[in-house]
């Protein structure tokens, strides 16, 4: 094979890479599955690929077929977390099959990447308490949009097809509320999902003139300069198949969130008692 013949073959896979990563961000999965099923044909045993195959079969709610994409690219690479963690996300749904009616149902409008850059004051990571069952989480994606709902004293987050899926804490609820009746507003998306835990990041999108200067997310000792939550759009597909999601480190920056907030001080923070029920964010 001549030189010029594997540069060739590689810089044809590396399109076939970056157009599974612009068709995975925009929802276009269908175009996705043929993508890697060709891609496959020549890397059979590819494992990004197949992290990639696993990821649209999923979406298109083919969950038995994904079980068994991520479960060749695990026996391929024993430490491939993606592949692993996600395995664990399909195991109570890989006997369920949603059929390509019920995938463009449910599909969902992936964040832009932007939405995953933490900045200082503005976003913070957090998990979800009371959280859906797992078959309810299972299918729950990282990079899925979610909307956020006040319902009484609390904040509920809820799929795009209508899946509770959980509340924010009561005391990060406390603070949003008081700031939302303020005419702030906020938007949220899932940065990571497994059995028993599903962790968002939330935006504030909108600061009410009246709340100028005000954080959202009090910062206590976290960096002093805004960072990115996950790799750049062309490593989330890329040769480590990344998720919508960081990696698995970044469960512990959430470690000390509680040490982070400040103390309400009724004399500062004060607002009516009664919410809007069923307020969308």
């Amino acid at each position: 094979m001549t030189a010029f013949s594997v540069e060739e073959q590689s810089r044809r896979k590396r399109m076939q890479i970056q157009q599974a990563q612009q068709l995975a961000a925009s929802g276009e999965w269908q175009a996705a599955l043929e993508l890697n099923n060709d891609f496959l044909k020549e890397n059979q045993n590819d494992v990004a690929a197949l992290n990639r195959l696993g990821k649209a079969l999923s979406e298109l709610g083919r969950y038995g077929e994904a079980h068994v994409s991520y479960s060749k690219s695990l026996e391929l690479d024993p430490a491939n977390q993606i592949a692993r963690r996600n395995l664990q996300r399909l195991e109570p749904l890989k006997d369920q099959e949603g059929g390509d009616a019920q995938a463009a149902e449910r599909r969902r409008t992936q964040a832009r990447q932007s939405m995953f850059i933490e900045e200082i004051g503005k976003t913070r990571v957090v998990e979800l308490v009371e959280l859906a069952d797992n078959t309810t989480l299972g299918k729950m994606t990282s990079g899925d949009q979610v909307e956020l709902r006040v319902e009484g004293r609390k904040i509920v987050l809820y799929s795009e097809d209508g899946l509770r899926i959980g509340r924010l804490d009561a005391r990060l609820a406390q603070r949003l509320l008081l700031l939302i009746e303020g005419g702030n507003r906020y938007s949220a998306a899932v940065t990571a999902v497994e059995a028993g835990m599903l962790r968002v990041i939330v935006r504030e999108t909108y600061q009410h003139p009246s709340l100028a200067g005000r954080l959202s997310f009090p910062v206590g000792n976290k960096p002093a300069a805004p960072r990115a939550y996950t790799r750049a759009t062309a490593s989330l597909y890329g040769p480590e198949d990344q998720d919508f999601l960081s990696d698995d480190d970044d469960a512990d920056d959430n470690d000390n969130d509680d040490n982070d907030e400040e103390e309400f001080n009724e004399a500062d923070d004060t607002t009516p008692d009664d919410t809007e029920e069923e307020q969308t964010v």
